[in-house]
């Protein structure tokens, strides 16, 4: 389970024509304006996009992860980003610091302090890059002009997110039904097989609610796991899928039979934590009524 619920989920989806009231400028703070849903989504799904905006991996793989983490943490505003560039800080200095104090331990110790260093940062680079990358998508990169006090905006009402999950489910399955000649044996079936988990799946959180790590989890699920992995394997002229194989020793067609294999079990076992979790409280509240009616509230 995930610790930090989706950006789209910690705040509202602005959907075309909404208000969006302008947040107050601190001392030296510059404003940008958000990006509308389709226009955040549209850069995900942009791999021209998301390599122009991964530049910055180029920092931590010269070996200056503290850099990298300086400035994502600066601009973002995330404090443990800002963490992270202390602590790869502190270990660069401290490298430093035994390779040049004399003699060969400490240098060597040194020596391996700093590739571990580098390794790790470099590692943990490519795994936030995906954070830092809808963060950049959610902004237009224009100034808010600031305007003479206006009226409050009147918001509309909120977009009902796992309804958004519904559709966007209905439509990853009806786009591998149409590209199912391109993709490899087997895919279209698991791809339905997740769907008819799914489904039910969503249809009773829309009944009874959704706590927040319900909705990230299958959000993720829905809108970028399955998707993507059918996205980047069509991507791929169909031969080359077939065929090449890459240092791993499978081919994407494989990889991606591989993928769907693992999120059909996520599917599985999240469907059965959602149930555990309603049974849970169904229980929880037996032991409630026992207590209260079967013993001392009943004694006169």
């Amino acid at each position: 389970m995930t610790d930090r619920a989706p950006r789209s989920l910690r705040a509202r989806r602005a959907a075309p024509g909404d208000l969006v009231p302008v947040p107050q400028r601190s001392r030296g703070q510059v404003l940008r304006a958000q990006a509308p849903a389709e226009v955040v989504a549209r850069r995900l799904r942009s791999r021209v996009w998301r390599v122009r905006n991964s530049w910055w991996l180029v920092v931590p793989a010269v070996g200056l992860p503290w850099l990298a983490f300086l400035y994502m943490g600066i601009t973002a505003r995330r404090p443990a980003w800002l963490l992270a560039a202390a602590a790869y800080l502190a270990a660069a200095g401290g490298s430093v610091a035994l390779m040049t104090a004399g003699g060969w331990p400490p240098f060597l110790f040194g020596l391996l302090l700093a590739i571990a260093t580098w390794g790790t940062g470099l590692v943990h680079s490519v795994v936030t890059n995906s954070a830092w990358l809808r963060f950049k998508a959610a902004l237009t990169g224009e100034p808010v002009l600031e305007a003479a006090p206006a009226p409050p905006p009147v918001e509309a009402a909120p977009a009902d997110p796992v309804a958004a999950m519904q559709h966007e489910l209905r439509t990853v399955v009806a786009t591998v039904n149409r590209a199912g000649g391109k993709l490899p044996d087997g895919a279209v079936p698991t791809v339905r097989e997740i769907g008819d988990v799914l489904t039910p799946l969503l249809a009773h959180v829309a009944k009874r609610g959704a706590d927040v790590e319900e909705l990230h989890n299958l959000e993720a699920i829905v809108t970028e796991y399955l998707p993507g992995a059918l996205e980047h394997y069509l991507d791929l002229p169909e031969q080359y899928a077939l065929t090449h194989r890459g240092p791993s020793g499978t081919t994407p067609a494989e990889e991606l039979l591989s993928q769907l294999h693992l999120l059909l079990d996520g599917t599985r076992q999240l469907q059965q934590a959602v149930y555990d979790h309603d049974a849970q409280r169904l229980a929880t509240q037996g032991r409630f009524l026992d207590a209260k009616f079967r013993r001392s509230d009943l004694d006169l």
